[in-house]
C-alpha cells in the first residue's frame, strides 16, 4: 500500500532530513509535496489530500496547528515534528498521531510509520483493528486490545498483560507497539507500554511511575516523562 505523504516546515534542511529518513524506513511512503510555509501547506494538502502530512509546529506567519484550524474536514493522519515540546496537548488535542521532537530518532520515526500504516489499514475495518492474534507456545490466542493492561519486553520477547493472564510472544514491543491503537497505548519505557484505560495513579516519586488497576507498578523513563504527561493530560482533556 503506498502512503501519499506531504512535508510541512520552514527548515529546507529539516525537509531533508525527514524525507532522507523515510526513503530509508520505508519505501512505501511517497512523499507527493514539499511545502515551506503553513498557508501553501493547506493549500497543498486540500488539493492533493494525502495519507499523512509531517508537520512543523513553529513557523513564520501561521504556526502548524494554526493552520489545521483550517481544514476540518482533513481525514488523513498527522505526525508533528517539531523543536518544541511545550505544544504538545495542542497538538494532540488537534488530532496528531505523533509527536516527534527535533532532531529525528530514526527508531521513534519508524514505530510513528508503523502506527500510521496501522490506522490506515484499520479504517475500512475497524473491527477488525479491535482485535490482535499471538502465536504462543500453547498455539495461536486472540485478545481484545482493550482488554490489555500493559505490555513488557525482555530482549526479543514482549509479555502481554491481561486481568485474566499472561502470555509471551517472540515479538518485540515495537512490533507490538506498532498494532496498538496511540490513543489509548503509551510506550512509557523503552520496555514497557500502559493502557490508559487501566490507569489508576501517576506518581512522581522514584523518579516516576504508573499505578495500574492490577496493582503493576511499572517506571516511566526520564526521556518520555514530558511527553507522557502531556500525551495523559490530552487525553484526559478530550474525555
Amino acid at each position: 500500500m503506498k502512503i501519499k505523504a506531504i512535508i510541512i516546515d520552514d527548515e529546507m534542511h529539516s525537509r531533508e532530513t525527514t524525507s532522507m529518513m523515510l526513503n530509508s524506513i520505508d519505501s512505501s511512503i511517497e512523499i507527493v509535496a514539499e511545502l515551506s510555509n503553513a498557508m501553501e501547506g493547506a493549500q497543498a494538502i486540500d488539493k492533493m489530500k494525502p495519507d499523512l502530512v509531517f508537520l512543523d509546529i513553529q513557523m513564520p506567519g501561521m504556526n502548524g496547528i494554526e493552520m489545521l484550524s483550517l481544514l476540518p474536514n482533513y481525514k488523513g493522519e498527522i505526525i508533528f515534528v517539531t523543536a518544541y515540546d511545550q505544544y504538545a496537548i495542542e497538538a494532540f488535542k488537534k488530532g496528531a498521531m505523533h509527536y516527534l521532537l527535533k532532531p529525528l530518532d530514526p527508531d521513534d520515526l519508524s514505530v510513528a510509520i508503523s502506527r500510521v500504516k496501522q490506522s490506515l489499514t484499520n479504517k475500512p475495518q475497524k473491527s477488525n483493528g479491535n482485535w490482535l492474534s499471538l502465536s504462543t507456545q500453547e498455539g495461536w490466542i486472540v485478545l481484545r486490545k482493550g482488554d490489555i493492561l500493559r505490555c513488557e519486553s525482555f530482549r526479543n520477547y514482549t509479555t502481554i498483560v491481561t486481568e485474566k493472564a499472561s502470555h509471551t510472544i517472540s515479538k518485540s514491543i515495537k512490533e507490538v507497539e506498532a498494532t496498538l491503537s496511540p490513543n489509548q497505548f503509551y510506550r512509557i519505557h523503552n520496555s514497557h507500554i500502559i493502557n490508559i484505560e487501566f490507569v489508576e495513579k501517576i506518581l512522581k516519586s522514584d523518579g516516576g511511575n504508573v499505578l495500574l488497576s492490577n496493582g503493576d507498578l511499572i517506571p516511566i523513563s526520564k526521556a518520555k516523562k514530558k511527553n507522557f504527561y502531556d500525551w495523559f493530560q490530552a487525553r484526559i482533556d478530550s474525555i
